[in-house]
C-alpha cells in the first residue's frame, strides 16, 4: 500500500512538473529557436509559407537552418498547421511524455532503487541539459527516446528494436553511430534489420510528397549535408565533443561570424586546422574501435548476473563525445548512463571506490555548474569544455565498473576450469 501511494505521489509530481514545463514553453515560445527551424519548413512544404525546405535559407536562416531527413519533416507537418505558440506547447508535451516513458522503462530494466535519493543522480547529471533542450525546442531528446526504447526492445523483439533504431536514423542521422555497435553487441541480424528499416522508412515520405518529390527532398538534404563536411565548416557554438575541444585547445578560433562573438581564445597551440582534423579522426576512430571491442567482449560472456547495461551506457556516453559537433544539449543522451550510474552508487558491490568517486565527481560538477549563471562564467565553461570533461569523468567511472565486472567474471571462469585442469593433469601422470 505504501509503495502504491508513493507511486501515485511521484506520478502527481511528474504531472505537475509536466504542466509547468508546457506552460513555460508556451509563454517563452520565442526562445524555441530550434523548433522554429522545424516549424517553418513544415509550413513551406505544405505551401502555407514561401521559403525553402533545405539550404542555409531554410528554417529561420543560418545558423538555424533545417538539417533533418524528409521523414522528420512528415512528422512535424501536423504541428505546422497549429499556431506557433500552440505548436511549441505540444512539442514540449511530447518531450515530457517521452521522458516519463523512457525513465520508467529504463528504471524497470535496471531495477533502479525506489527508496532513498538516488534519483538525484540522473537529475543532477541530465536535468540542466534537458531543461535547455526543452527551452530551445530541439528534437535531440525525442530521437534519443526512440533509440533508447529501441535498445530496450532488442532483447524481447529484435525486429521491433532494430526498426526503432532505424526510425531514429531516418529522423536524424546520428543514430547510425549504433549500427556497427549493434552488429558486434547484439548480432549482425539486428544490424541488417536496422538497415532494412532505414531503407523502408526513407520511402515513407513519398506517400505525401510523391515519389519524385521525395527523391528531390532526399537529394537536396544529402547535397546540403555533403557541402557541410569538415570540422569547422559550420561551427557557430563552442562544441562540447572531442572535435570542439581539440579545435579550441589546439587552434585559433575565428568568432567573427558567430552570433555571440564574446568567447575567449583558449588555444594552447596554434596548429594547422587540417592537422587538428586528422588528430580528431585518429583519436575518435581509436575510441570507437575500443568501444566495439568492449561490446564484443561483453557479448562473449553474457550471464544472468552480469550488468549488461554497462556497454550500452558507455555507448551513449561515447555518442556526444565522439560526434563531429555537439552542442551541450546533445548530452541529454546521458540519461541512460546517468541512471546506470545511480544503480552503481546505490547497490553495494557493483562499483569500486574509484568508480564511485569518479561518478560522484561528475554529479557534483553538473549540479554546481548551473549555479554560475552569469554570461561570462557560462562562456568560460563552454570554452573550457566543462560538459565534455564531466562526461569523460562519468565515462571513466562506468568504464572502471565494467573492467571490475570483467575481471571478476574471468576469475570466476578460471576458478571453474581449475578443478578440471587438475583432474586432466592427474590423469596424464
Amino acid at each position: 500500500m505504501e509503495l502504491r501511494l508513493s507511486s501515485r505521489i511521484l506520478q502527481s509530481l511528474w504531472l505537475a512538473l509536466a504542466v509547468f514545463a508546457v506552460a513555460f514553453s508556451y509563454s517563452q515560445s520565442r526562445r524555441a529557436v530550434d523548433f522554429m527551424a522545424y516549424y517553418y519548413p513544415a509550413r513551406v512544404a505544405m505551401g502555407m509559407q514561401a521559403g525553402h525546405v533545405y539550404g542555409l535559407a531554410s528554417g529561420i536562416g543560418w545558423p538555424q537552418f533545417f538539417r533533418y531527413p524528409p521523414l522528420f519533416l512528415v512528422f512535424v507537418l501536423p504541428l505546422g498547421l497549429l499556431p506557433y505558440k500552440v505548436a511549441v506547447a505540444v512539442w514540449a508535451a511530447l518531450k515530457c511524455v517521452a521522458l516519463y516513458l523512457v525513465a520508467c522503462s529504463l528504471g524497470r530494466r535496471l531495477n533502479f532503487p525506489r527508496s532513498g535519493f538516488w534519483w538525484l543522480v540522473p537529475v543532477a547529471l541530465c536535468g540542466g541539459f534537458w531543461i535547455q533542450e526543452l527551452v530551445l525546442g530541439n528534437a535531440q531528446f525525442l530521437i534519443f527516446a526512440v533509440c533508447a526504447v529501441g535498445f530496450l526492445n532488442l532483447e524481447q523483439n529484435q525486429w521491433r528494436g532494430a526498426s526503432l533504431l532505424g526510425l531514429g536514423v531516418t529522423l536524424k542521422i546520428w543514430p547510425l553511430f549504433f549500427l556497427p555497435y549493434l552488429a558486434v553487441r547484439k548480432s549482425f541480424r539486428a544490424a541488417a534489420l536496422m538497415l532494412a528499416s532505414i531503407a523502408a522508412l526513407m520511402i515513407v515520405p513519398a506517400a505525401y510528397f510523391g515519389w519524385s518529390g521525395n527523391v528531390r527532398l532526399i537529394h537536396d538534404w544529402l547535397a546540403q549535408e555533403w557541402s557541410l563536411r569538415g570540422l569547422a565548416s559550420e561551427t557557430w557554438f563552442p562544441g562540447q565533443s572531442l572535435a570542439g575541444i581539440l579545435e579550441r585547445y589546439l587552434t585559433y578560433m575565428d568568432y567573427s561570424k558567430w552570433p555571440d562573438r564574446h568567447y575567449l581564445q583558449l588555444h594552447l597551440l596554434n596548429l594547422n586546422p587540417r592537422l587538428v582534423e586528422i588528430i580528431w579522426y585518429a583519436l575518435a576512430g581509436a575510441a570507437y574501435l575500443a568501444l566495439l571491442w568492449l561490446a564484443r567482449e561483453s557479448r562473449r560472456n553474457t550471464g544472468a548476473e552480469s550488468p549488461m547495461w554497462l556497454p550500452d551506457a558507455l555507448a551513449f556516453c561515447a555518442l556526444p563525445l565522439l560526434s563531429p559537433f555537439a552542442h551541450r544539449i546533445a548530452f541529454v543522451d546521458l540519461l541512460w548512463p546517468a541512471m546506470v550510474a545511480g544503480v552503481l552508487l546505490a547497490r553495494r558491490g557493483l562499483a569500486s571506490p574509484a568508480s564511485k568517486t569518479l561518478i560522484y565527481t561528475a554529479v557534483i560538477i553538473e549540479a554546481v555548474e548551473p549555479l554560475f549563471s552569469a554570461a561570462k562564467a557560462q562562456r568560460l565553461f563552454q570554452i573550457v569544455g566543462v560538459d565534455f570533461w564531466t562526461a569523460c569523468i562519468l565515462t571513466a567511472g562506468l568504464l572502471i565498473a565494467w573492467t571490475d565486472w570483467r575481471r571478476m567474471q574471468l576469475e570466476t571462469q578460471n576458478a571453474e576450469r581449475f578443478p578440471l585442469e587438475q583432474f586432466e593433469l592427474a590423469a596424464r601422470n
